[in-house]
């Protein structure tokens, strides 16, 4: 008869103890799970930070040799198309021997891609050009010894001779040769003027970097590029850089009253470092212009409320380029399930596209008034996902100076 509560006791304690096991193997996995939050958090955390920037490190291919003080310039990474050349500086920096760089997405804020192009230039160091990426790692730059380009400036020269029409070349004296990245907008590394036999020497470059070549403008003459080949140690060669006959097109800015011109830039697209920048009263001179070539013209600089119309530098006649008023689109990108998004393209026509925000939202600017069409591209997947491109489009009517909101832009899979 006493089994009985001595049994009844024993389940009660081990009942006591269960709970007290199961609370503190409770307390053990909450605590875990705590701890691995926050580390999954920091680990989010770090890659956020670091996506956001990018780290330059330079070394001295010569061990013997001291670091030198670097001159730094970072510029913008775009299209030869719609950018001047050379495209103008977005930082300059200071870096002191031995020290390291890091830019961040703000240091590229003209191009939402995280794309630029860093120059370097330091005493007793070749100067080059490399291109970054915020978020991804840059190897170390090896810094070289100072090499050259070296080439000749020739034209084309038909003679006679004993009846004959024979062809020859002559030398195109105090032509400016400038050696450039060749990305198409081109970096200028440095520059020189031709002897009276047509021949440049530059010095003072970083000749193992890839795609340099050479600018040469030349009094009557086409802008021309050629690119530049290893001949040896150290050395860059162009050969003979025929340039071909040019033009010079006159052209006026028909602006508003009171706005000052002098802030724009005239760009001929398609042909990179064919630019002027136009007087206060809208009066340029674009140079360097191939013959017979008429070339479509657009604006740098172009306030927001403003737009121009479409221009081209005809041959036989003066430019005419029209500001008027300019309308405002705004609006949001998302896809079919209500997903905003982020980072798609936006543009109308055939103009320069910007870039969607988190949130799926953009603004166009400067466009012109009438009847138009803004289209959108998105690109999904990630890592080994195929990536898939989702497309919209639709039709707005824009009034001059006229700002429309709430475009509503779906994407589809087409």
């Amino acid at each position: 008869m006493s089994a009985a509560p001595t049994s009844k006791a024993a389940r009660q304690h081990g009942r006591r103890e269960r709970r007290t096991a199961g609370g503190s193997n409770a307390r053990a996995i909450a605590a875990a799970l705590a701890v691995a939050a926050v580390a999954a958090l920091a680990v989010v955390g770090y890659r956020s930070w670091a996506g956001g920037r990018v780290t330059l490190t330079f070394l001295v291919a010569d061990a013997a040799r001291p670091a030198p003080t670097l001159q730094l310039t970072v510029f913008p990474d775009v299209s030869a198309v719609t950018a001047p050349s050379p495209p103008q500086a977005l930082v300059e920096l200071t870096l002191a021997a031995d020290a390291t760089l890091t830019l961040t997405a703000g240091d590229m804020s003209s191009n939402a891609s995280g794309h630029a192009v860093v120059r370097y230039r330091g005493d007793g160091v070749g100067a080059g050009c490399v291109h970054v990426q915020v978020g991804q790692p840059l190897p170390a730059i090896a810094l070289q010894p100072p090499g050259i380009a070296r080439g000749r400036v020739v034209a084309p020269n038909a003679v006679w001779l004993n009846g004959w029409r024979c062809a020859s070349l002559r030398p195109v004296a105090d032509a400016e040769v400038t050696v450039m990245t060749g990305s198409g907008v081109g970096i200028d590394l440095g520059v020189a003027r031709t002897a009276a036999d047509g021949t440049f020497t530059i010095a003072g470059l970083d000749t193992t970097r890839h795609g340099l070549g050479v600018r040469v403008r030349a009094a009557g003459c086409a802008l021309a590029h050629a690119a530049l080949a290893p001949d040896g140690v150290g050395v860059l060669t162009a050969g003979d850089v025929a340039v071909a006959p040019g033009t010079q097109r006159q052209g006026h800015i028909a602006a508003p009253p009171g706005f000052d011109c002098s802030c724009l830039l005239v760009l001929a697209r398609g042909l990179p470092g064919v630019q002027a920048r136009p007087a206060a009263d809208g009066s340029f001179a674009l140079d360097h212009l191939p013959d017979q070539v008429e070339p479509r013209l657009l604006l740098l600089g172009v306030p927001p409320t403003l737009a121009h119309r479409e221009a081209r530098a005809a041959a036989n006649a003066p430019v005419r380029i029209d500001l008027v008023p300019g309308a405002t689109v705004r609006g949001r990108v998302r896809s079919a399930i209500g997903k905003p998004a982020a980072g798609a393209l936006v543009w109308v026509g055939d103009q320069e596209a910007v870039r969607a925000d988190d949130d799926g939202c953009f603004e166009l600017t400067s466009q012109l008034p009438g009847e138009v069409a803004v289209q959108a591209q998105w690109e999904s997947g990630e890592g080994r996902r195929r990536r898939r491109k989702w497309l919209a489009s639709r039709g707005l009517q824009l009034a001059p100076g006229a700002t429309v909101d709430g475009v509503e832009l779906v994407v589809t899979d087409r």
